[in-house]
């Protein structure tokens, strides 16, 4: 698997995860599932759906396999229970949850389709028999017409970490062509492309901390699913996709949606 990136962002990444939409999602939530029972938050990182849920009365259990970022969620007054595991691996016994989430494209980081699909029917396995699963993703076709195809072009923005650490004045010259997203304790670049063929998304992102000016590099790649795929292998693993939506309001899905929302029994 490759490395946790959001592990390696830590409190950066908490800062750029809490700019997302997260009463929309929470309210989209809300108006698909019921009060009983209890939530499965795949992938909950800082726990910012988990934490919210937990807040409204919902018995939630988050689960990640970062400890840095659990460490954070439970740095919050909740009473939601946080566990640190694998997705194909969960520590739970079988029908013990009547929902489950994976928001936010928290679904493709695991090394194979093979392995995504695992996760898929040991999830199954953890839901009851009526049980609800809510899966958010990016919709790859939005994505493939929204940035460029990833290809080796692309390769000069792995030279810019090079670049980047010749003496400051050089370097602030070089940043000053860049555009960045301002958050509380840090600037962000970031560049996206997409491997239409592979299926794939590649982001590079530079993180300079208004601190001490330190500059920091990473890499995030992800799996990227059609619809058509996901359905395949739902129905695969014991699921029944009931509704498709292209975004949290609950509109219908398109091509030019943002995001694809899936809802499986």
């Amino acid at each position: 698997m490759q490395p946790n990136v959001f592990d390696a962002m830590g409190k950066y990444w908490q800062e750029i995860a809490d700019k997302e939409p997260t009463e929309r999602q929470i309210q989209f939530i809300k108006n698909n599932i019921s009060t009983e029972g209890w939530i499965l938050d795949l992938g909950c990182g800082t726990g910012r759906h988990t934490i919210l849920l937990s807040k409204e009365g919902f018995n939630v259990v988050g689960l990640d396999i970062s400890s840095k970022l659990l460490k954070i969620a439970k740095q919050h007054q909740t009473q939601a229970q946080l566990v640190k595991a694998d997705l194909q691996h969960l520590p739970f016994k079988d029908k013990a949850f009547t929902i489950a989430l994976s928001l936010d494209n928290s679904f493709g980081y695991l090394p194979t389709e093979e392995a995504d699909f695992k996760s898929l029917k040991e999830l199954r396995q953890t839901l009851c028999h009526s049980g609800l699963f809510i899966l958010d993703v990016f919709n790859r076709e939005q994505l493939k017409r929204k940035y460029p195809k990833h290809s080796i072009a692309n390769l000069q923005w792995l030279f810019l970490p090079v670049l980047l650490r010749y003496p400051n004045a050089i370097s602030q010259y070089i940043l000053s062509f860049y555009k960045w997203r301002e958050y509380t304790n840090f600037f962000l670049f970031q560049k996206r492309t997409v491997d239409p063929k592979a299926g794939r998304l590649f982001d590079f992102w530079v993180t300079k901390d208004k601190t001490d000016g330190k500059l920091t590099f990473f890499h995030h790649t992800t799996r990227l699913y059609k619809l058509s795929q996901l359905h395949e292998m739902l129905l695969g693993s014991g699921f029944m996709v009931e509704q498709v939506c292209g975004g949290y309001e609950g509109q219908n899905f398109s091509v030019k949606s943002s995001r694809l929302v899936v809802l499986a029994d």
